[in-house]
C-alpha cells in the first residue's frame, strides 16, 4: 500500500514536468538549426543543423568573392581538385619531397638545365581544356559529403554557377556547359528547392531572380552575336585566361 502511494508521487511529481519539456522542446524548434529530412509512420524527424551547414548558408547568402573563394579553396581545392575545376591533385611523399629538392639544388648548380619538380603536390589528372570535373566527383572528395540534401544542392548550384557557367559569362572554357539542357537542370534544381527557412529561401531567390536570367542572357547573346558582343567577348576570354 505504501509503495503504491509513492509511486503515484513520484508519478505526479514527473510526469508534468516530462509534458512540459516536450512541450518547450516543440516550441523552439528554429528553422536556423533544425531541418527536416523524413517522415517515418507519420511523424516528422527533425535533424540538428551543424555547425558547417550554417557556415555554407552564411557563405552562399554572402558577396560575390567570398562564394567564388569559398567554392574555389574550401570545396575545390581542400577536396585535391585545383581551383579551375579542372585538374586533380595529390600530396607528395616523402621520397618525392627528398627527389625535389635534389633536382632544386641540381638546377641551381645547372644554371636552370636541370628542372625543378614539385615539391608539396603533384597534378596527376588534368581535363581538356573546356570541360570540368562534375561537381558530384568533387563533394564525394570533400569535407561537405555529409550535408542535408538540400545544402548539397545548393552547394551543386554555386559549384554551376562558378565554375560551368563562370558566373554568367561564355567563353571557350565555358561554351560546352551553355546548353538548354544545361541551363534548364540548373533551373530545375532552383526550383526543387524549400522556401524555408529564411537563410535558403533568400539564396534560392538569388539563383531564380538574378543568377539564372543571367546565364539566360549571355546564351541569348552567344547565340545571337552583334559585333560589339564579340568584341567584349574577346577582351573577357583574355582576361579569364589570366584570372585563372
Amino acid at each position: 500500500m505504501i509503495f503504491n502511494i509513492i509511486l503515484s508521487l513520484v508519478f505526479l511529481l514527473v510526469f508534468p514536468q516530462g509534458a512540459f519539456s516536450q512541450e518547450n522542446d516543440q516550441q523552439n524548434i528554429d528553422d536556423e538549426e533544425y531541418y527536416e529530412f523524413g517522415m517515418a509512420e507519420g511523424i516528422t524527424k527533425y535533424g540538428e543543423r551543424s555547425s558547417e551547414e550554417t557556415r555554407i548558408l552564411s557563405v552562399l547568402n554572402g558577396s560575390l568573392s567570398r562564394r567564388r573563394n569559398f567554392i574555389r579553396d574550401d570545396l575545390l581545392n581542400n577536396a585535391g581538385f585545383r581551383r579551375t575545376g579542372n585538374v586533380r591533385y595529390r600530396r607528395t611523399d616523402a621520397s618525392e619531397k627528398g627527389m625535389s629538392l635534389l633536382h632544386g639544388f641540381g638546377s641551381l648548380l645547372s644554371f636552370g638545365l636541370i628542372p625543378t619538380l614539385p615539391f608539396s603536390e603533384i597534378d596527376y589528372a588534368r581535363l581538356p581544356r573546356g570541360q570540368y570535373y562534375s561537381f558530384e566527383s568533387v563533394i564525394v572528395q570533400s569535407e561537405f559529403s555529409n550535408v542535408s540534401p538540400e545544402v548539397c544542392n545548393l552547394l551543386k548550384l554555386e559549384y554551376m554557377l562558378q565554375i560551368e557557367f563562370a558566373n554568367g559569362v561564355v567563353v571557350r572554357d565555358t561554351m560546352n556547359y551553355y546548353t538548354e539542357e544545361n541551363i534548364e537542370n540548373f533551373e530545375n534544381l532552383i526550383l526543387s528547392l524549400p522556401d524555408s527557412p529564411e537563410s535558403i529561401r533568400q539564396i534560392k531567390e538569388r539563383y531564380l531572380n538574378t543568377e539564372l536570367p543571367r546565364i539566360r542572357r549571355a546564351f541569348f547573346r552567344y547565340n545571337n552575336p552583334s559585333e560589339n558582343y564579340l568584341r567584349a567577348m574577346e577582351n573577357l576570354e583574355n582576361s579569364f585566361i589570366l584570372n585563372n
